[in-house]
């Protein structure tokens, strides 16, 4: 079992980080529209915002993925409810409290550092949920190896 878990710990892990270049590259291919020192100022500020998040992206993938290590535990492992909850419940508790620290604050930030951060946020635990899904059927099928022994 530990093997089962340290590798979908190993490709959360990837996962997140795959996820983290996948949103750099898109922050970096995106340019100035105008030209100008005002233009130059605000894209670079722009570019700023957006590393500061591509950083905490990363850091929230990472921590997430530790809790995959819950599945240690029988009664976490056992329980459907419980394993997806380690799997996806971080990614989607980190959600929340994005959207309710936006709303918080009035939105801020612009729409279009806004809309490339979503689409990679919501990736995240979509993406973490397939995987638990292919978790539980290796589980099941390795429940049902050791039953028949």
């Amino acid at each position: 079992m530990r093997k089962i878990i340290l590798k979908y710990w190993m490709i959360d892990l990837l996962l997140g980080l795959v996820l983290y270049v996948a949103y750099v590259m898109t922050i970096m291919n995106s340019s100035a529209n105008g030209n100008g020192f005002e233009v130059t100022i605000r894209y670079i500020a722009d570019l700023v915002l957006n590393i500061g998040f591509s950083l905490l992206y990363l850091m929230a993938a990472v921590i997430c993925s530790f809790t995959i290590f819950l599945n240690f535990i029988r009664e976490i492992r056992s329980s459907s409810f419980f394993s997806w909850l380690s799997f996806s419940g971080a990614p989607i508790l980190l959600i929340l409290m994005f959207i309710v620290s936006l709303w918080v604050d009035g939105y801020h930030y612009s729409g279009n550092v806004m809309a490339k951060l979503w689409i990679f946020v919501i990736l995240y635990p979509c993406i973490t949920t397939i995987l638990y899904l292919k978790f539980r059927k290796g589980y099941r099928k390795l429940n049902n190896v050791l039953a028949k022994m």
